[in-house]
Order: C-alpha cells, then structure tokens, then sequence
C-alpha cells in the first residue's frame, strides 16, 4: 500500500474520521476541502464499537512512518503509529497549538512527545540551532529513562539531564544542550533565578510535560507554578501536556491558554479512552475487611489472600505484586515459596543474598534496594526470560525499569514508614496498573487492587479516569508567593490576584469552591469568590511580612534578604521561620542540630528496625555530639531530626559500619538515607549562612561554614579524616597515614611519591596521582593592613584594607567550581564582613577596605578565610586591640562580662569536664584538641602537666593506652584502642594551636608577622631553638619575653612565639618577612600588617566599601556586606 501521506495530496487518503479525531481532511494546512470544519466538540470522544469489518477498517487508520521526512523515519522502531498516536498526529506534527492529550497509561504517549520534537526541527528547517526543548517528569527514574531513551534517538541533538543528582558543574553543560530533561522543582529552582538565567529562558520553544494529572499530589503545586511561570514570562513557547484518563481535562486546556497572542487562545484538548490503548486491561479492586490496627498483621492478611487471586486471574502468566515495603517483598516471597507447589528449579548460579537464592529455586523472586546491583540485575533478566514466574517488588520497580507482566496485583495501598501510613500517590497507582499487559505476547492484562472497603470508590474513580483533577497550590502558596515576588512579578495584592489567574488553582476554584474550603476557614466574610481571594491573598502578605520574609515600601512589596534566602535556596516555610528565629551565637553543635531539624527532612523516619543501628552509631566513643542521658546512657532514637543527625556525623567522622549480627542488611538503606540527606544539606546551609549575614552573627556564621566545609569535603575539617577529599584515599588509607603522623593536607604535601606509596602500599606509580591531586588544591594568600584609626569618645573605629590573591593550577577541583570565603568579625560572635570571590577570579590579588567599632579590650577582631569547597586549606589571623597604640588603648574599657566565644565554644569557658556531658574523654581527637586550644579559667593552680600520664600505660608506637575496657583491644573497632591515644591528645596536654585556624596576634610599629603554617611553640618543651629557624623573625634576644630569654643562650636565635589572647608581643627593629620554599608547599598564607604610626595622624575619613570594586567579584552567599 502506498505511503497514506505523500506530500499535498487533495485526496481522502485514509481512513480516519473526523468524528473520531477531531480533525479534517485539510492535515497540511493547504486550503482544500475548504467546506469540511474542524469538530469543536471539546467533551468526550464517542468511540464506536467495531465490528469485525469495522476492525479491519480500523487498521487502515494507522499512519505509516514513512509519512515523515526521511530524516525522521529512524527515529521511531515501528513501521507504523497506532491508532491513538495517529489519531494525535497532525495536531502535533503539522500545528504549533498547546495541547493536552488525556490517554490511558500504556498507550505509547511519548512518541506523542517525540512528534512535537520533530515538528520544532523541522519548523527550524532542520537546524535547531539554539533553540531549547524543556522535558518534565515528575520523578527521576521517569527522567533518567527518557534521557537514556532520546539520547539514542536524537543523536544530532544533545540531549542533557537535570535533577537533584546533577551537579553544578554538569548543570553548566545541560545549560547548551538541545533537549533538557529535568523535574518540575528543578526547574523551578532555576527560574527562580531568573535574571541569572534569563539568556537560557528565552531560548525555550517547546515544553513536554508528562504525567500532568500528578498536578492534584502535593508536590503538584510546584509543576503548576512553574509551567505558569514559563507560560506567562516566555513569548513564542508551546506547550504540549500528557495526562492519564481525568474527566475535567478541559479545566487543563484552559490553564494551558497561549500567551502567543492577545486572544489567549485555549490549549487543543485531544482526549482518547481505554479503546485506544495497545492492550486492553481488565480492572479490579478486591476489598478485605481488618479489624486489627496494626498495619503489619494486615500485610500478613494480605499474603493469605494472594493464592486466591493468582489462580483466579493470572491465567499461568507471569505475575507482578506489588508490597509497600522492601521487608514486605521478602516476607511475600517467602510464604508464596511455603504455600505454592511448583517442581524447584536445578542449575541456578548463586545469588549474594541467602534468602533470595531460595526463593529462586521455585520460580519466585523478590526485588528491591536493598539487594545489591548484580542480584537485581539476575532478578530482572530471569522474569525477562521467564524462568520465574512470579516477582515481589516496591513500587519503585514500576517506573524506570520495564518489566511487564500480565497480571499485577498491587498488595495494599498503605505504605508505612516509622508511625506514618499514607496511601500511595495516584502516580505511583497509575504507574503499577500500566504494568499490566505485555504488547509483544498478548492482547490483554490483568490488574488488581487489594484495599480496605472504605477506599473502594475512590480507587475505582482513580482507574476508571472519573476522578476530577483538583489543585493543591493553596496548601503551600507561602513559598511559591515570596519566590514570585522575589522576582517582581508580584509587587502587591492586586498583582498576586492576576498571577493566580493564570494558574489551574483559579480555574478549579471558581468551578469547584466547595473543594478549597481551606481559604474559606481562614475568611470571615462571604463576598464574591474575587473579594474572599483578595482577603485570603491580604491575610497571605501579612503573614510574610510578619515572619520578616518581605517588607512594604510605598505600597509595593519586596522580599528582604531573608526572603530571597528562602526563594533562591528553595527553602520551606516553616524551615526558614526556624532559621529566623534561631538564637545568636549557635555553637556547631547547635548548627547541627537546626540543620537536622529543618522540614525538608520529614519524608526520612526512623524505621523500627534501624533502631538498634542507629543506637550502636550514637554509642560509639568516636562520635562527636552524641544523644545520651546524664548517665551517659544512649537516649530513645526515635526522631527523624536525630536520626538525620547520627548520618552527617557518622558519614563525616569517616565511623566504622556497625557489626552486630543482621546489621549488613541495613547498610544498603544506609547509604540510601545518606544520599537523601546529603542532597539537602547544601542548600540548606547555604541558605543559613545568608540569614546568618543578615543577622550579622558571626560566630553562627563560622560554624556554619565549618559544617559547610565539612559535608563538601565528606569530612570533619579539623580532624584527620581531611585527607579522604583526596582520590584513591579511604578510610584504611587514613589509618596508615595517621600511623606515620600524617594527619593533614599540609602532611600530606611535604610526603614525596615514594613515601605515600610506602605508607599505604600502594603499586609504582600511585603516589605521583595522589601527588598530582594534591597539587591542583590552591594555595589561599591573605593580607589585612589596619590604614588608620579614629578615636569618638570610649570607641575607636578602626579601617583596614585586605588583600587576597590565591596560587593555583586550576579553579576547578574534583568537578567543583572553587569559591574563596573572607569573614571579618568580632571574638564576641558580632559580624563585620562577609565575602565570597569565586577562585577563577583570584589570579591577580583582589583588596577592598572594612571598617569596625571597637568599645572594649576584648574586642579582637578575627579574619579568617577558607575555599567553601575543600576542608582543611583555610586559616584565621587575629588582631588584638593591644597592638593599638598606648593613647589608644586607654580610651577603651574592660568588659569583663564580655563572652569571647570561639568555634568550639561550649556554655562557659570555664573548666568542663566532659564526661559529664556525656562525651568520649579517650576517643575523639577533635574534642581533646578544643580541650587543649582553650585557654585555662583564671586563677587556677597550675598543676603537674605529666601528673596524668602516670597512670596510663605506654604502647610501643609511643602513644598511651586508652581506658575502654574491651575483651580484645586488636579486634575492636574503637580506633583509641588499636593504636593508642598521641601524648598531645590527652585532656590536660599543653595549650598548642590545631591544624585548624591560627590565631596571629598584632606586632606594633608597622612590622609584619606570617603566620604560614606556623607551628604553635610549647616553651616548656623546647630543647633546641635553632630547629625552628624555617618558621622564624629575626629578633634579638632583649626583645624576647622573659621567659624566652631564660631559654635561649644564643642571642641570635631565630624563632616565632605565638599565643591567643595574649598581652605580650614579641617586638622587632627590623621589618623582616622570611619566604622560604617550605610555604611554598603549604596551602595557606595569613598575614597581618599593623598600624603605621605616621599615617595613624591622618584624620581623614575613609570609606567601608571597596576601593578597588572594579576589580573585585564578590558572590557573598549571593550577599555582600560592606
């Protein structure tokens, strides 16, 4: 038969009807058959009922392939469209109407997708140029799948990815592609950031939007916002929406209209039922009544009643059940393997889990993500190929992967996490029911929903399509309001009533008031619909301004810093308010815990069987902040705060995976809780540290930026778990390294290649990697100079200029864009500044200029500087208010009252015994090194620095013997028992600066102090001087502290004497700065320059913002303080 389609032909040359589509005969737009209209009719399709000659008829209506221009013919496997496809063929190939095509799941409406692909090319005469197509799904599989998919079919496109998963990095590269497949909230993300990326949005020419019923799930607010969004803001776009079967699709076509044009014309509605889908399904929902309330018996019910079911209607076909959990696939598989009789299978190769190798033998299997990837992938293939029978899965399996079967028995519709059953999602229902039926065996398929009886009706209207789509915009209208006047397209009342307009939630409400009885609970009056929305979108306004969200200027409102905060980082409500309101000066334990308790992590519950895990985590001596009683007991774990908790720490920590009998079989759940943690916690704190600046707290600030630093680089900063960042370093790597005292970046570098392949051994070869890894880390260089001071009765504002240049072979690190982070503030927790310059733009030195009040003697100001994006490279330096000169000085008060808090500040700094507070006194290293740092509570006898070494005994590797009382220290997994505990690390060794920040301390008369790496001096256990020459100013012995001088024999020794919070300071006659090839290999540079005296007499005023702005690109957190 000749192709139906061969050029313009003025013939009827097929057979579908326009009472059956919709459409003419007139499909290229050419003008004849001039007396022939389009059907109007927009309500639903009268589908005849064919008899056997009307079938054969019906297969004339299939559109050939070959149809299209040669260039298009590969992109499809068949030969030729079926019957829906081909029905939705000319509205989508040969118009650029929006469209909403309502189809039964399993009718092939993605090659409905690929049509309007090729329409747009070919519109572009083949050259696509630029041009964007925008693909939305609303979960990852769907998308991955789709990406895998059109990869392959449009190989001239570039087709890229977008989800949570993507990094910034990658983002940069999807940016350029063709075809961008992404979620709504992704996307959502980034046109919240719209002058950031506006270039990218005005490229955009078609939207596909799948699964648009999900529109009534709670997350279905976002995919509204955002087609609204693009809708309103975009010129020249089309969109194309596919639903499953909804009867008030046309309510969709109207929130669709195109903004093309000022007629706003309504989207095309293209609606097909059941008659058009590939295989016809059959439909049941089987009720059962359960008396009890414990939703595991009714699982345990549901099992009973699964033989009934399979031999009523699986007909010896493959069969697919569905169970809430990942236990419940087991648990089924297993009393399906006892209450089945079925002849075992021989020759099956061996499976890594024991139990699923059983359950094999006879034909049964169960799938889920706690197997490992080579038992899912033998699972998968075996149902493929037939050699079982019958498979147990979580619903997961039915998105993503495609394993049909012929009947699909969805064992429950609760899903329970913890103390929480929901019912599932109608997408994830819609999804499992379209798993029914294989095309390429049989005609038919088989579904069956196994549920209370009260949820009967709603489950039938939900399979039948005869359930109305309804929005839940209103339910969370706060976050997507501030973010549309973050981007100024709601400045006022009266602009939000016009954008809700636009939206589906004003079309629903004005048919359907009764079905948003939430805006008519927070109304008194009862006005027209217009008036009660205006009222309920007033009572919105007030509530953010209250929360300090937004602010009123002449009637218009604006989003505050803490507004944007919320919209760019894509932050909820309540988690904002939380930030808000958070007290000052949190300490990191404090940070942690406002971070753990944030609502973006409600969805991740402590199930029942984590239990004894995460119990066995919390006990571990190597834990930082664990959750125990006063007795030193572990607390009940049952919240999801703490459980989000005891993951960052356990993951950052770098601690061993608990050993109990069972507990493997949680790891893979694990890592699965990880990934989703992890995945919120940087924007989270990204979105702290911009309320942190708002708030000028700048101790909090540290703290978060610390934690920040932690999670980019999987690690405690300021432990040695720092050298994991590096490539091929894992935690026994660790280990070793710490055994030969290597136990920073800054060790790590002085090591040659051979010594790292010693240390670890590894292969000729593998040191020059980790070398060269270690290489492309940058080298931070940091210079403050204190320009002048001036005196206004009991303060003095002092100025500074910084200076910051960074040495580095590269900006980019282990696929991480670097940012360099400057932070100016008070010891008492006050901020002055914050900055943040992306290292790219740090080739040549940047400067700018700060000022600060100083009202006390405790004033001391802090500058530190750190790469957001790598843990342990920064460093801090301190200017003392005692480097200020004489008449200065006298101008200030004491306050004694003033706290001097410090990153590890605890309540007081007065002596804390920590086992007290329930912490390790022998395990953790960062802890005793804060118990080292910290300076000794005033008027305090001081004891004997040794007294407590007495009673410990000394292993052969020099270090001491911990407390713990384990049966075999070799084979425990406390790390303090295998190797002993370093002499520093002891809870009353010497104060000693950490590998952390190094506090420098000002030298007067305009002389300079580096504090490269700078080793803290201990002077009562210095034996030879001359040794710390590589790190020293030239002094003299008279200008020596006292102390010092009783030490040194040689006047001409050379050495650096640093001390927090001190008093002394070390003068010198000569301005001499040693720049030895050593700091050359180190990672950071602070340096310190005071007063100069003759210049402190100009009375000038000079300005707190940069002077040198034009060269300086400062990012902030998207914030610049000044």
């Amino acid at each position: 038969m000749d192709s139906l389609f061969t050029g313009y032909d003025t013939t009827d040359g097929f057979s579908v009807e326009s009472e059956d589509t919709q459409v003419n005969n007139d499909l290229y737009g050419t003008g004849y058959h001039s007396n022939e209209t389009v059907s109007k009719r927009r309500g639903p399709l009268k589908i005849r009922k064919l008899t056997t000659n009307a079938r054969k008829k019906d297969i004339l209506q299939h559109i050939s392939v070959s149809t299209l221009p040669k260039a298009f013919q590969n992109v499809f496997p068949f030969s030729e469209f079926n019957r829906m496809q081909s029905a939705a063929f000319p509205f989508l190939f040969e118009h650029d109407e929006n469209c909403v095509i309502s189809s039964p799941t399993g009718s092939g409406k993605t090659v409905l997708f690929e049509l309007a692909v090729l329409n747009l090319i070919k519109k572009c005469n083949f050259d696509i140029g630029n041009s964007k197509v925008i693909y939305m799904a609303p979960t990852k599989s769907l998308c991955s799948e789709m990406f895998k998919n059109w990869k392959c079919k449009f190989s001239n496109l570039s087709v890229g990815i977008l989800t949570s998963d993507t990094s910034l990095m990658e983002t940069e590269k999807v940016k350029k592609s063709n075809i961008i497949i992404t979620t709504p909230e992704k996307w959502d993300l980034l046109t919240r950031k719209w002058t950031d990326y506006s270039r990218l949005f005005e490229l955009v020419r078609l939207i596909l939007v799948d699964e648009v019923h999900t529109l009534r799930e709670n997350r279905g607010a976002t995919l509204e916002v955002v087609i609204t969004r693009m809708n309103t803001m975009c010129k020249d776009i089309r969109i194309i929406a596919v639903s499953a079967t909804i009867p008030n699709i046309s309510d969709v076509a109207t929130w669709l209209k195109s903004h093309r044009n000022e007629h706003y014309e309504m989207a095309k509605v293209l609606e097909y039922d059941d008659s058009y889908r590939q295989v016809s399904l059959k439909r049941h929902v089987c009720t059962y009544n359960f008396t009890g309330s414990n939703d595991f018996q009714r699982d345990a019910m549901y099992n009973s009643k699964l033989e009934e079911l399979i031999q009523l209607y699986c007909q010896n076909k493959p069969v697919l059940i569905f169970c809430p959990t990942r236990a419940s696939t087991i648990s089924t598989a297993k009393y399906l393997v006892r209450n089945r009789r079925r002849v075992p299978l021989s020759g099956q190769k061996q499976l890594a889990d024991r139990v699923l190798f059983e359950c094999f033998q006879h034909g049964i299997a169960f799938h889920n993500a706690g197997l490992s990837m080579e038992d899912r992938t033998a699972v998968e293939t075996a149902f493929i190929e037939g050699t079982i029978n019958i498979l147990c899965s979580t619903s997961t399996l039915a998105v993503g992967i495609n394993l049909p079967a012929y009947l699909v028995i969805i064992k429950g519709t609760r899903i329970w996490n913890s103390t929480d059953v929901d019912e599932y999602t109608s997408l994830d229902i819609l999804q499992m029911i379209g798993r029914a039926g294989r095309p390429q065996f049989e005609k038919e398929g088989c579904a069956v929903i196994m549920t209370e009886p009260k949820m009967k009706n709603m489950y039938e209207r939900l399979i039948y399509g005869t359930d109305n789509l309804e929005s839940t915009l209103h339910l969370n209208l706060c976050e997507h309001l501030t973010a549309e006047i973050s981007l100024n397209t709601v400045t006022d009342v009266d602009s939000a009533i016009t954008w809700l307009k636009n939206t589906f939630f004003y079309v629903r409400l004005l048919k359907s008031p009764a079905n948003y009885h939430e805006i008519s609970k927070r109304l008194k009056g009862c006005g027209s619909m217009e008036d009660r929305l205006y009222e309920f979108c007033q009572m919105l306004f007030e509530e953010l301004s209250r929360n300090q969200l937004i602010s009123e200027n002449d009637k218009s409102f604006s989003c505050t810093p803490y507004g944007n905060a919320m919209a760019r980082h894509y932050i909820l409500f309540e988690t904002i308010k939380r930030y808000i309101n958070a007290k000052n000066y949190l300490s990191l334990q404090e940070i942690l815990t406002l971070l753990s308790n944030s609502n973006e992590f409600s969805e991740i519950k402590m199930r029942h069987n984590e239990k004894r895990l995460f119990k066995e985590i919390n006990m571990c001596p190597l834990l930082r902040f664990p959750f125990v009683t006063e007795k030193k007991q572990s607390q009940i774990l049952d919240k999801t705060s703490q459980k989000v908790s005891l993951i960052i720490q356990y993951e950052l920590g770098g601690l061993e995976f608990p050993s109990y009998e069972g507990a493997h079989k949680l790891h893979q759940m694990l890592v699965q809780d990880k990934m989703r943690v992890f995945r919120h916690c940087f924007r989270l704190l990204k979105s702290m540290i911009d309320v942190f600046i708002e708030k000028r707290d700048g101790m909090s600030l540290k703290n978060t930026l610390f934690l920040l630093r932690s999670i980019n680089g999987n690690c405690w900063e300021n432990t040695p778990m720092v050298l994991r960042q590096l490539k091929n370093i894992g935690l026994v790597s660790v280990r070793k390294l710490v055994r030969h005292n290597v136990n920073s970046l800054a060790d790590m570098a002085e090591l040659s290649e051979n010594q790292i392949e010693y240390y670890l051994g590894l292969k000729i070869g593998s040191g020059l990697k980790i070398k060269s890894d270690l290489s492309l880390i940058p080298t931070l260089k940091f210079r403050s100079k204190l320009e002048k001071y001036e005196v206004h009765g009991r303060a003095i504002d002092v100025y500074f200029k910084v200076e910051v240049s960074a040495s580095s072979r590269t900006s980019v690190w282990h696929g991480h864009n670097l940012s360099v982070d400057i932070e100016a503030s008070k010891v008492s927790g006050e901020l002055i500044d914050f900055r943040r310059i992306n290292l790219s733009n740090l080739k040549t030195p940047r400067s700018f200029r700060l000022n600060a009040k100083i009202e006390s003697r405790l004033d001391d100001i802090e500058f530190s500087i750190g790469c957001q994006e790598i843990a342990g490279v920064g460093r801090t330096a301190t200017f003392s208010t005692n480097d200020l000169p004489k008449e200065a000085l006298e101008k200030l008060t004491e306050d004694s009252n003033k706290n001097q808090k410090r990153l590890f500040m605890l309540d007081s700094i007065e002596d804390i015994d920590l086992e007290n507070k329930g912490m390790s006194s022998s395990s953790d290293d960062s802890l005793f090194q804060y118990l080292a740092n910290r300076d000794p509570p005033p008027n305090r006898v001081e004891q004997d620095k040794n007294s407590h070494l007495y009673s410990r005994t000394i292993r052969t590797n020099g270090n001491f013997e911990c407390y713990h009382t384990c049966k075999d220290k070799n084979k425990c997994r406390h790390l303090c028992c295998k190797e002993g505990i370093p002499k520093e690390c002891l809870k009353h060794k010497e104060r000693r600066v950490e590998s952390g920040p190094i506090n420098t301390n000002f030298t007067p008369n305009d002389r300079m102090l580096d504090t490269n790496f700078a080793p803290a001096l201990n002077l009562n256990e210095v034996d030879d001087l001359s040794s710390l020459e590589e790190f020293s100013i030239s002094r003299t012995s008279s200008q020596l502290p006292d102390e010092i001088q009783e030490l040194s024999s040689q006047p001409e020794n050379t050495y650096t004497y640093l001390q927090d919070n001190s008093s002394k300071r070390v003068d010198s006659k000569e301005p001499i700065l040693r720049t030895s090839p050593e700091y050359e290999r180190q990672f950071s540079e602070a340096v310190i320059v005071p007063i100069d005296i003759n210049e402190s007499s100009s009375t000038e005023p000079t300005s707190s913002g940069s002077a040198d702005g034009a060269e300086l690109d400062f990012l902030g957190s998207d914030v610049s303080l000044g």
